[in-house]
């Protein structure tokens, strides 16, 4: 189970998150709610949470001094909310090694997609995959069931993704190359807790954020790389899943 910790001083939008996260979905509970930033810390060094969902701006503590303080203390997963766009915040969240950004009005969608994006981070770590090759490592993100066939085939179905995912992929392809039917491949995923078009969407921006942090190659280069040809509609998805736009994140690497 996924352990999460929410620091926030707005108690409403704290409860909110609490009560309206459909947290059983990433394999998740809330393990405490903090109001302010010394409170979080306290609370993190308790019970050892995997996610930290903290408010950028909170009297006293901000929410990245909080981060700064515990980031050597736990190997876990931070999502940032912030009512404030300015660039410097993301800069210094990036910095900070962010698993996400999300501006206020927070939108449910946009925090799943967050929590969905820890959460893989998560059992990546968990699995201690360092030798293993790209599929394997991708049916560790999706909390792979034990039982055969079902392993082979979510095997088989994330290898041809990784290994095809600069082209047009879609679920009736992979579902033709492992001889079953597209509502039972949809099931497949359902049952690992995601979707087929959410894992594909993530495995793409795991690659391009890779390539960001690792190459200089343009960043429509890149798209190409990630299966996205246009690349104004990258950088939108992009943007919404790791709170900054991808010359954002490759500039706020090296900090």
């Amino acid at each position: 189970m996924i352990k999460v910790l929410i620091i926030d001083d707005e108690p409403m939008q704290r409860q909110g998150i609490v009560r309206l996260t459909p947290w059983e979905d990433f394999g998740a509970e809330v393990i405490g709610a903090a109001g302010s930033g010394m409170e979080g810390i306290l609370l993190a060094r308790e019970h050892r949470p995997d996610v930290l969902i903290v408010d950028i701006k909170m009297p006293g503590l901000s929410g990245l001094d909080v981060i700064a303080r515990l980031r050597e203390e736990l190997d876990a997963e931070y999502i940032i909310l912030s009512g404030y766009s300015e660039f410097e915040y993301a800069q210094q969240a990036i910095a900070l090694g962010v698993c996400a950004y999300l501006l206020k009005p927070l939108d449910d969608d946009e925090l799943s997609s967050a929590m969905r994006l820890a959460a893989n981070h998560i059992e990546e770590r968990r699995f201690h995959l360092h030798d293993v090759g790209a599929a394997d490592v991708g049916c560790a993100r999706l909390n792979l069931p034990e039982e055969e066939p079902i392993r082979g085939y979510l095997l088989h179905a994330v290898r041809h993704m990784e290994e095809h995912m600069a082209e047009p992929i879609t679920v009736r392809e992979v579902a033709e190359e492992l001889g079953l039917s597209v509502s039972y491949l949809h099931k497949l995923f359902a049952r690992c807790g995601t979707s087929f078009s959410s894992y594909l969407t993530d495995c793409r921006l795991r690659r391009a954020s890779q390539m960001l942090r690792e190459s200089d190659e343009k960043i429509y280069v890149i798209a190409a790389a990630c299966g996205y040809q246009d690349t104004r509609y990258f950088s939108k998805i992009f943007q919404k899943h790791m709170g900054v736009k991808p010359s954002e994140y490759r500039h706020g690497k090296g900090l």
